[in-house]
């Protein structure tokens, strides 16, 4: 996703996963909300927006803080959907200009800041859900989902299909420069291209990765990555995607989400539904070990986000009654 490379273009921080052993801990924030969150983005530590929707709310919803997460406010009905349209993944690509993306292949754009957001591409377009959304600079972008990729070269204004129909479909979706690229999706399948996503290359092999499904995938710099989903799956590469071995995450759920630092610090999200519970994972060695950072119970944690080592901040849903929680990360 784009939250490394657009916070340091307006900032110029690295924005990613907090620093383990930083000194910092995870407070719990109660959201006036029962949806169910799929996506973060923070333009500052104290600007953010929060993306998602629910079979209680018609049309999406999108959150906005002001003071860092600890006061929301929420605007639903952002196209005409019936419950159950989700909103999977929000970046801004400076302060004005935001892109949306979700369910029955709805992409959204607002231009003022996120006060107002509009469709820029028709319920039957490329694909019928966008789970992922990733920006290499102000103009060039990627959306994958169910039947394939699509990509931007104007901000956002216009989207266009990679490759034929169903060619490579995914969870997450990470781009080197406008020719190489990856997504990760079902079964284990990591898909390369070389030359801007008219072919792809899957580079796993089942025997190796299993048949768990893939649902996130971070980098950090052009050679060091994660991959990681179902049944505490990790994956990691040293040589830009072409390879990936397992790390043991010593989870029992799904890792919904996967952050990093710097090469050696990141965070994951664990989800058991079984247990109505979820594990925020930290490593301080690059994966090869992790930790336990912090247990929540009655909430799936789904989406991650760090602005800095100093703020982070995760959400997801609550399958239990009660107000939704958005957990968040400050240093000490």
């Amino acid at each position: 996703m784009f939250h490394q490379l657009v916070t340091a273009a307006i900032l110029g921080v690295i924005a990613s996963g907090c620093g383990a052993g930083s000194g910092g801990g995870w407070s719990e924030e109660r959201l006036a909300t029962r949806a169910e969150f799929k996506g973060i983005f923070f333009l500052d530590p104290a600007r953010g927006f929060v993306v998602g929707g629910s079979y209680f709310i018609d049309g999406g919803i999108i959150g906005v803080t002001e003071d860092g997460g600890g006061n929301w406010s929420f605007q639903s009905g952002l196209v005409n959907a019936k419950a159950g349209f989700c909103l999977n993944d929000i970046v801004f690509l400076d302060r004005f200009v935001g892109i949306a993306v979700g369910s029955h292949g709805v992409i959204l754009r607002t231009t003022d800041r996120g006060r107002n957001w509009h469709p820029v591409l028709p319920y039957s377009g490329a694909t019928s859900h966008f789970f992922d959304l990733f920006f290499l600079d102000e103009r060039h972008g990627w959306a994958v989902g169910f039947n394939g990729v699509v990509h931007t070269m104007d901000g956002g204004l216009s989207w266009l299909r990679l490759g034929e129909r169903r060619a490579v479909s995914g969870n997450a979706i990470h781009f080197f420069d406008p020719s190489l690229g990856l997504v990760a999706g079902k079964h284990g399948r990591i898909h390369l291209t070389t030359d801007a996503g008219e072919i792809w290359t899957r580079v796993t092999e089942a025997d190796r990765t299993g048949t768990d499904d893939l649902l996130a995938m971070t980098f950090v710099g052009p050679m060091r990555g994660w991959a990681a989903g179902s049944e505490g799956t990790i994956l990691h590469t040293n040589d830009g995607g072409h390879t990936w071995r397992r790390q043991h995450s010593g989870a029992r759920g799904r890792i919904t989400d996967i952050a990093f630092v710097d090469p050696n610090r990141g965070w994951a999200l664990a989800a058991d539904r079984s247990t109505s519970s979820s594990v925020i994972l930290s490593t301080s060695d690059g994966g090869a070990t992790w930790r336990e950072d912090r247990r929540v119970e009655g909430e799936l944690l789904q989406s991650l986000f760090f602005f800095s080592d100093s703020h982070g901040w995760a959400a997801g849903e609550r399958p239990e009654h009660g107000a939704q929680a958005l957990l968040r990360y400050q240093a000490q």
